[in-house]
């Protein structure tokens, strides 16, 4: 790659500034650390000669600032910290544009990861909220995924299990807006819903692993290591899309990865053009709190599983394709499932409904299950506080739609 290339993307995120980057000053951080980021940032404005340790002074920023975000509890973490990693990000990655003798795919991966960590743990500056997005779009088109080879044999022919006829969630064709309000929606009762994503890009786009490798396969994701969050063996490692679906989504050896629950769209938004909101997220009990809907990506392999939980707010799970098999309980029957004491996982059931242990759990037995599998083009309306447990039957796309 030319030097000429060089100069095209510096300027090119020179270009993307729409107002001053001005760094917070949060009284909680050290005195230090904000003279040095400011230091790096005017670096970058007017690069000079004398750039001994500027490399190693915004890796410091960053570090520290990292540290900061993981102390305590995430909501309690301060805007401007964010907001400062941001700028952080942005930083670092300009200067090993500007310091590098030639730009080559590995540099250009480091900039990209240093743009991803910072949309994933930073925040939107005001007047340049799209700026890291718009970012790793620059970035990422300089940057060629060479294809994957899939034995296609092994994902579509796949075992779905049966599921028990009895209690099965009500469906419908493309019901109405009046329809969904009156007869689901407003007494908070499950829907299958068929036939709502036919105009989705996605449903035919993201069959092609290599067309989500084209567009994602560089970018740096969070991803959940076990099949379920509550076992004692699960974790959480960052690495790129690639990198997941190489060990994990075509895994043969049970290596159980899971994207799950990430909001992709706002980090890659090239993949939320494939996606539409369903019409149904418009519905509220009370829209003076109503919000607009929360969107999280699902990607994983066959066994994946999100052990029995509520959430504080309606959602419909859309599925783009494979097939889930989702197991509900209404919110009356909540204590016949044992909800864990602890308050982290309070909206988390003791109880694994696929094999229930009735002597530890004897009330459960009281409780009505309800049955579906999800398949591709589907999507389940799951009222608020309703308790479902998803296990993919097959390698599996999904994507949720919180609101209220």
């Amino acid at each position: 790659m030319s030097v000429n290339l060089k100069d095209l993307l510096i300027k090119q995120l020179f270009g993307l500034i729409n107002a001053p980057l001005e760094i917070k000053k949060d009284s909680s951080l050290n005195c230090h650390v904000l003279q040095t980021l400011e230091k790096c940032l005017k670096f970058c404005l007017n690069p000079h000669e004398d750039s001994n340790d500027i490399i190693f002074a915004i890796k410091f920023v960053l570090n520290y600032l990292y540290d900061e975000l993981n102390t305590g509890h995430w909501s309690k973490v301060p805007i401007e910290t964010r907001q400062n990693y941001t700028i952080a990000s942005f930083v670092e990655a300009l200067l090993l544009l500007q310091l590098s003798n030639k730009i080559d795919t590995d540099l250009l991966q480091q900039c990209l990861k240093s743009v991803d960590m910072g949309l994933l743990l930073g925040a939107p500056i005001n007047n340049n909220e799209e700026l890291l997005t718009e970012t790793a779009k620059i970035i990422r088109e300089q940057l060629v995924e060479e294809p994957v080879v899939i034995n296609q044999a092994n994902t579509d022919k796949e075992c779905i299990v049966n599921i028990i006829a009895e209690n099965k969630i009500e469906e419908l064709e493309v019901p109405s807006l009046e329809t969904f309000i009156s007869k689901f929606f407003n007494p908070q009762l499950p829907l299958k819903l068929k036939g709502c994503m036919t105009h989705w890009p996605a449903t035919t786009k993201w069959q092609d692993l290599n067309y989500l490798l084209k567009i994602a396969g560089n970018r740096t994701v969070p991803i959940e290591l076990g099949s379920r969050y509550t076992d004692e063996d699960w974790g959480q490692k960052l690495m790129t899309l690639r990198d997941f679906i190489k060990e994990h989504y075509l895994s043969e050896h049970g290596n159980i990865g899971y994207l799950a629950q990430h909001n992709l769209f706002d980090q890659i938004s090239e993949l939320k053009e494939d996606i539409r909101v369903p019409e149904y997220c418009c519905c509220s009990l009370n829209y003076e709190e109503s919000t607009e809907p929360d969107i999280n990506a699902w990607l994983g392999p066959k066994g994946t599983v999100s052990p029995l939980h509520q959430d504080p707010k309606n959602n419909i799970l859309a599925q783009v394709y494979g097939y889930k098999q989702l197991i509900l309980f209404s919110p009356e029957d909540t204590p016949y499932l044992y909800p864990h004491e602890d308050t982290l996982l309070s909206n988390t059931a003791q109880i694994d409904p696929i094999n229930p242990d009735y002597e530890k759990f004897p009330k459960f037995k009281l409780a009505k299950m309800y049955k579906c599998v999800l398949g591709p083009g589907e999507m389940l309306f799951l009222p608020v506080k309703w308790w479902h447990h998803v296990t993919a039957l097959t390698k599996s796309f999904s994507v949720s739609f919180w609101w209220q």
